[in-house]
């Protein structure tokens, strides 16, 4: 199997693995991309929907329907920012926290069983190859996302 199809292929077996632990944790399955939105309001308690659309690389309107659907859902409430009140921020909720909570759990115990089925050493030995694909000068997913806002290339 070429390389990119494994990559793949081992990505979408991790979501599913994720998924499954998320289900066993009593979490509510979210879609694409509400996880990712969640963390953005987690690095900030002035986030804005206009910084989760720039983020995405999305309309404003694109991310207040996002941000809608989740404070619909009760994952984040939103208010008025005092510098510009055409802006609203977006905080994170207690569901909020508690989902992203069960996220950060449920990819540690997939790391652990992973370390556990196949030995420190392969799992220390894949991280290797993918460090060495990665590269210290690859930009994180959000700064890539954001400056190749295009159709990406699968092969």
């Amino acid at each position: 199997m070429p390389l990119g199809a494994a990559l793949r292929r081992a990505w979408i077996g991790y979501q599913l693995l994720l998924d499954e632990q998320m289900a066993a944790s009593g979490a509510r399955r979210r879609n694409f991309p509400d996880g990712r939105v969640l963390r953005i309001c987690a690095r900030s308690s002035d986030t804005t929907i206009s910084d989760i659309g720039r983020e995405l690389g999305i309309t404003r309107q694109g991310a207040s329907k996002l941000v809608g659907a989740l404070r619909e859902e009760g994952f984040v409430k939103l208010q008025t920012s005092a510098t510009d009140s055409r802006e609203k921020l977006v905080t994170l909720t207690r569901t909020a926290t508690t989902y992203l909570d069960a996220q950060r759990n449920a990819a540690r115990t997939i790391e652990r069983r992973l370390k556990a089925e196949v030995g420190p050493e392969a799992l220390e030995t894949l991280y290797d190859v993918l460090e060495h694909l990665g590269g210290n000068d690859t930009p994180r997913l959000r700064t890539f996302m954001r400056s190749h806002n295009r159709e990406m290339h699968i092969e």
